[in-house]
């Protein structure tokens, strides 16, 4: 009975006290779709997929592990297709129930227009397209619908939407490159594709000799992957564990049903490692960041009560009553926000992965899971942590004694308690250590992740230190305030008196300031350095490069000789993953990597090596960016824990430790320890650096390998390292959609509280104009008073950003001063000014509309 008179209580005050309570309302709801987003984004890391298409057909596919096992964390996806060997299709075929067993062959390709019977440009596809054995048309089924199957290795039979989108019929050739090495095959055939039909990708098929040869990983005993026919009427999960009880001791993993797609399709696993991590650590900065702005809100919502709560403990309501009816006043509030914020967090949820698609790291057709757990998660969040503090918001004043709390009704308690400002100083001073102290004394990435992190500590400990704060930034311009003796005398006088709430509008707008400069700075910090690393150690004369799956191995030779090339360096691309002890536990970190030769690399590529020698990155050898060599705690000579894109591990010996780490990547091996670890054995550039006496003679071969090579590409030093700038911008542009849905709360939250705390000040303006205050003079006030928040919010927005901002620069580039646009800055800063401005301005021209006596008898 006392419970639920409470709530009645609770009901009623809401209803009569709308414009608090629809404040931390929306706070709340905007916060649950912020935490309903990140959740959804994380399981669909989890668990999301695609339905198979050219493997439909399959009882069972085996193939290789495309993960990398981690204890306690997420599991790596490999970059790179991981083999099959032949042992495991005999064993499989041995299997009870297996009718037949399909080697698969599959080969990236791409198809060039017909110029007068020889290659031209590359045709523009709707889908990537890839070449196969004829035997894995059993896979989809593939129907033929025309002509016949090839036979030799110079024909090809195409599926029917790929025809007819190049304009090719049986009898034509087909001008099908691997890489830059082209060929001319003869279209004898058509084939219809599974019923469920080809989405995702273009098919051409070869015979199966022929396809072994094009897979150049092929030497007759390893395979992209094994399909599993059964026999008529058995059990694809029964067949599934059999399978995998047989071919255990030899590797491979069984797939079936709709996790098929995985195996399928490579960028799926990449796609949901992605997901999985960049929600993972964003989603722990978001709940932060949401509980941090909705105390903020409900705290100004219980500060603006504190009349009406004092004269509930006047009347002999206990500290208990007064707790248990703002509790349930929270609890109704914050349950409502949180469930119905749950339905927008999916949309905004799908519209992130709209952005991550357009930026590229996401493909366009990943389906997101709609579970409902993301939705259940985020509302007992957000009701624990709205529920958490409110409590800690009514604490103070449900403590309070009646006589106090009645007189500090009236007038703010002029100091802040000693525990909260001993806490606050505590906080700034860890942000502090953590920005700037980490980096130094912490190598690697612990160093920036903490730099990141301190930004919020700083942000909680300024917040405590609010009061403060204000009031000495009006103290500092009373002086220039009270030369207006009305408007100034005012709204010095309120500044100070009324600190508290005032530092309730300062905290919200000095987060939005900081994070989008924090943001701002560690975005130009990376882009900057590493397109000045990219752009200085590329020191060749002339880079050769492709727009399709690379450049074929056999090219650099052909290169090589040519009249008066001195030097040419392959260089091959892929993602490693380092393992390395960390904090008493085992972290592998994907990492870019790079294969070079390391003969006369010094003529075409400057990696700014700080320690050891390049020339001894020969055999079982790697050289690590400084970055990478402190995050792992690794020198010279000691022996790094690596697994290779395919899975393959490696302990190679670290002979050499380089400077830029952002524009090559954070890992170097020998060209053929990695070469043959990627999917598709290409390279990714040559670069080519001609003899001194040597004229323009390389340049015009280079021009003319170019003309008679499909998808093949010269460029300069310059125009190479712009090219790589789209890998950078890839990457910033990750962080900023992640970050840029964030701040865009902090906004809100930001315009929200800014309204909330101006229009809860009506009766105070009403009061004012009763005592001869003219409309303009409260306004004038209100703007003078605005000035004093919103200078005081900038103020501390920079104050906290910059010392992760330092903090940053040393964790990634070992230098202490951060990129900074003067531009983008001042840019945020003005937008952040006006976003109070108005905030503040609009809602006392409301306030002050309507007969002043009204306003003082109204309710709050």
């Amino acid at each position: 009975m006392v419970r639920r008179f409470v709530f009645d209580i609770a009901w009623s005050t809401i209803r009569n006290r709308k414009g608090g309570f629809v404040a931390a309302f929306i706070a709340v709801l905007c916060g649950s779709a912020v935490i309903t987003a990140c959740g959804v984004l994380l399981m669909s890391g989890l668990t999301s997929g695609v339905a198979p298409e050219r493997y439909a057909g399959a009882t069972v596919m085996v193939g290789g592990q495309q993960y990398e096992e981690v204890t306690g964390d997420f599991d790596p996806a490999l970059a790179e297709r991981a083999r099959v060997p032949e042992s495991v299709a005999r064993k499989a075929a041995d299997v009870e129930g297996v009718r037949k067993v399909v080697r698969d062959h599959t080969v990236e390709m791409t198809l060039q227009r017909d110029d007068r019977g020889s290659p031209g440009q590359t045709l523009a596809l709707d889908h990537p397209l890839h070449g196969h054995g004829w035997s894995s048309t059993e896979l989809g089924p593939f129907e033929l619908s025309e002509g016949r199957k090839p036979a030799g290795d110079r024909e090809t039979t195409l599926d029917v939407e790929l025809a007819d989108q190049a304009g090719l019929r049986v009898g034509d050739t087909a001008h099908l490159s691997v890489g830059t090495s082209a060929g001319a095959y003869e279209v004898v055939g058509l084939v219809e594709p599974p019923a469920s039909g080809l989405d995702r990708q273009s098919a051409a098929f070869f015979t199966d000799g022929r396809a072994a040869q094009l897979d150049q990983h092929s030497n007759g005993d390893t395979f992209t992957a094994l399909g599993v026919l059964g026999e008529e009427g058995v059990d694809a999960e029964e067949l599934a564990s059999q399978v995998r009880d047989g071919i255990a001791p030899f590797g491979g993993l069984v797939y079936t049903g709709e996790d098929m797609g995985n195996l399928e399709f490579l960028d799926i696993g990449g796609s949901r490692t992605f997901l999985a991590m960049l929600s993972g650590s964003f989603g722990g900065t978001a709940l932060a960041v949401v509980i941090f702005v909705v105390a903020s809100t409900l705290s100004l919502v219980i500060h603006q009560r504190r009349r009406e709560l004092a004269m509930l403990r006047a009347i002999a309501a206990t500290p208990r009553q007064v707790q248990r009816m703002i509790g349930s006043e929270v609890l109704l509030v914050s349950s409502a926000g949180a469930l119905l914020g749950t339905l927008p967090g999916f949309l905004v949820a799908g519209l992130l992965r709209d952005a991550f698609s357009r930026v590229g790291v996401l493909p366009a057709d990943f389906p997101l899971s709609l579970n409902p757990l993301p939705a259940v998660v985020s509302v007992l969040l957000s009701v624990l942590g709205a529920g958490l503090a409110g409590y800690v918001s009514a604490y103070r004043i449900a403590k309070t004694r009646p006589v106090e709390a009645l007189s500090e009704s009236e007038v703010e308690p002029s100091e802040i308690g000693s525990a909260r400002r001993t806490t606050g100083v505590v906080l700034v001073l860890f942000g502090l250590v953590s920005a700037i102290g980490m980096p130094l004394a912490i190598p690697g990435e612990l160093a920036l992740a903490g730099a990141a992190s301190s930004l919020l500590t700083l942000m909680v400990g300024s917040a405590l230190l609010g009061p403060i704060l204000v009031a000495s930034a009006a103290r500092l311009m009373t002086p220039l305030l009270r030369r207006s003796r009305v408007s100034g005398y005012l709204a010095a006088a309120n500044s100070s008196a009324n600190a508290r709430r005032l530092s309730s509008a300062v905290v919200p707008l000095a987060l939005g300031a900081a994070m989008a400069l924090m943001q701002l700075s560690m975005l130009h910090t990376v882009q900057d350095t590493a397109k000045e690393q990219a752009t200085e150690g590329v020191v060749a004369d002339r880079v050769l490069t492709s727009a399709s799956t690379g450049l074929s191995t056999e090219l650099t030779d052909e290169v090589r000789a040519f009249d008066g090339v001195g030097t040419v360096t392959a260089v091959v691309r892929s993602q490693v993953i380092l393992t390395y002890g960390q904090l008493d536990e085992r972290i592998s970190k994907p990492s870019s990597a790079q294969g070079l030769d390391p003969r006369g690399l010094d003529r075409t590529l400057d990696l700014d090596v700080r320690e050891g020698t390049l020339d001894d990155l020969r055999g079982d050898t790697v050289a690590l960016s400084w970055t990478a060599a402190e995050t792992a705690g690794l020198e010279v000579g000691d022996t790094a824990d690596l697994t290779l894109g395919d899975g393959k591990e490696e302990k190679p010996e670290v002979v050499a430790i380089y400077g830029n780490g952002l524009g090559f990547g954070d890992v170097t091996l020998p060209h053929g320890a990695l070469v043959g670890h990627t999917t598709d054995r290409q390279n990714a550039a040559l670069l080519v650096s001609a003899d001194q006496d040597a004229g323009p003679g390389v340049d015009s071969a280079l021009e003319r390998l170019a003309e008679r090579t499909p998808n093949l590409t010269v460029q300069d030093g310059e125009e190479f390292s712009a090219t790589q700038e789209s890998e950078f911008a890839q990457q910033s542009w990750t962080n900023i959609i992640a970050n840029g849905l964030l701040l865009l709360y902090v906004l809100i939250a930001v315009v929200n509280t800014l309204v909330m705390a101006t229009a809860g000040r009506s009766r105070e303006f009403a009061m004012l104009r009763l005592i001869g205050t003219s409309t303009r003079q409260a306004r004038q006030m209100m703007l003078m008073e605005t000035s004093v928040v919103v200078l005081t919010a900038l103020a501390v927005g920079v104050a906290i950003a910059i010392p992760p901002a330092v903090g940053s620069a040393l964790a990634l580039t070992g230098q202490p001063l951060p990129y900074v646009q003067p531009l983008a800055w001042g840019g945020v800063l003005l937008f952040v000014a006006l976003l109070g401005w108005l905030s503040i301005s609009l809602p006392t021209r409301s306030a002050l509309r309507g007969r002043p006596i009204d306003k003082v008898y109204a309710s709050d």
